[in-house]
C-alpha cells in the first residue's frame, strides 16, 4: 500500500467517524462495560473496538454497526420508525431483495463499498433460509447471493427479521469469521 493510499484510507475513516454520531443511551448490564445499540426494544452489545451509529449527518450511516476501517458490516434498523418519511418494503425471503426496504434497486454494500459508494445491485439468489436466534427469540432468516453492476462487489448478504418487534438486522459481506462473530454477537442480544 502505498504512502498516498494509506493516508487516504486515514483521511476517510476519521471523517466517517467524525461525521457520524455514536448512540447514546444507558449501558445495559451486559453491554455495562464496553459499545451497545440500542434499537427499539434490542439491546446488543458489541465487540470493544466496534461502533454503532444511530444517525449520521447524510442518513447514510443510520443504524450501522462498524469495526476497523469498515464503515458498516451490519446495520440494525427499527421498522416502527423507519417507514415515516417514505414507503417501504417489508423484509421477507420471498422475494430477491428481501432485505433491502427501499422501493428503488438497492446497492452492493460491502466493507469495500460502504452505503453511498456501491454500486446498483443486479441480481439475487436467495441461498438459505428458515428461524435463527437473536437472544431468545427467532428471526426469520435469509441469506443471498448478491450480483452487481461492478461485478467486484458481489457478495452475499445476511438477514434477521423480527416482524412483531419490527427489528431488521443486516449484514453485509457474509465470510465465514464474521458470520461466527455476528452469530455469536446475536445470541448475547437481550430485550426489554
Amino acid at each position: 500500500m502505498s504512502f498516498r493510499h494509506l493516508v487516504l484510507v486515514v483521511a476517510v475513516t476519521l471523517g466517517v467517524a467524525a461525521c457520524s454520531t455514536p448512540a447514546e443511551g444507558p449501558a445495559t448490564p451486559s453491554a455495562a462495560n464496553g459499545p451497545h445499540a440500542n434499537v427499539g426494544s434490542l439491546h446488543l452489545p458489541l465487540p470493544a473496538d466496534a461502533t454503532y451509529t444511530e444517525h449520521s449527518p447524510d442518513g447514510l450511516l443510520d443504524g450501522c454497526i462498524a469495526e476497523g476501517t469498515v464503515v458498516c458490516e451490519a446495520r440494525i434498523v427499527d421498522l416502527r420508525t423507519a417507514g415515516a418519511d417514505a414507503p417501504i418494503n417489508l423484509p421477507s425471503t420471498k422475494r430477491p431483495f428481501g432485505w433491502y426496504t427501499g422501493t428503488d434497486l438497492p446497492t452492493c454494500i460491502t466493507p469495500a463499498s460502504p452505503p453511498g459508494k456501491a454500486a446498483e445491485a443486479t441480481g439475487s439468489e436467495l441461498l438459505d433460509s428458515g428461524f435463527a436466534p437473536i437472544g431468545p427469540k427467532k428471526a426469520e432468516y435469509g441469506r443471498w447471493k448478491v450480483t452487481c453492476e461492478n461485478s467486484a462487489q458481489n457478495n452475499q448478504i445476511r438477514m434477521w427479521w423480527l416482524p412483531n418487534s419490527r427489528i431488521l438486522i443486516v449484514q453485509y459481506g457474509s465470510f465465514p469469521g464474521w458470520d461466527a462473530k455476528m452469530d455469536a454477537l446475536l445470541a448475547r442480544a437481550t430485550f426489554s
